[in-house]
């Protein structure tokens, strides 16, 4: 793969692997708004992504391959704010703000993908001419 593609393809796959992990994990915090005790989970992946990327820039795109694979997200409960007597941390209204933000960040990684593979697509076929 990274003879082919440049390191940004590779930075928008693993963006929209880990929107959709947080999407799964935004649902699931929402079917449990009501579970007494249930602790509301967080994924955290920006800051290491942004790492290795700014990281391995000079290193070249093969570097920038390996550290992208190796990436893990950080999944971590979200501490305080119980609401109410049971226990439990799910916050509705930040819950559908946080899927529809990341609803957002997922589609426009799947349309600068697509473009990407459109200008590939383009080049392949020598600009339009076959």
């Amino acid at each position: 793969m990274s003879q082919l593609f440049d390191s940004s393809i590779g930075v928008l796959s693993k963006s929209m692997d880990m929107y959709l992990l947080r999407h799964s994990v935004i649902s699931d915090n929402i079917a449990n708004a009501e579970t007494p005790g249930f602790k509301a989970r967080r994924v955290d992946f920006e800051a290491e992504l942004q790492r290795a990327v700014t990281a391995n820039e000079t290193a070249g795109e093969d570097q920038v391959f390996r550290e992208l694979s190796s990436l893990q997200p950080a999944v971590s409960e979200e501490m305080g704010s119980e609401r109410g007597q049971d226990l439990n941390t799910v916050d509705m209204d930040r819950e559908m703000a946080a899927m529809t933000k990341n609803d957002v960040k997922y589609a426009s990684a799947t349309q600068m993908i697509s473009k990407k593979f459109a200008l590939l697509k383009y080049a392949i076929s020598e600009g339009g001419e076959r």
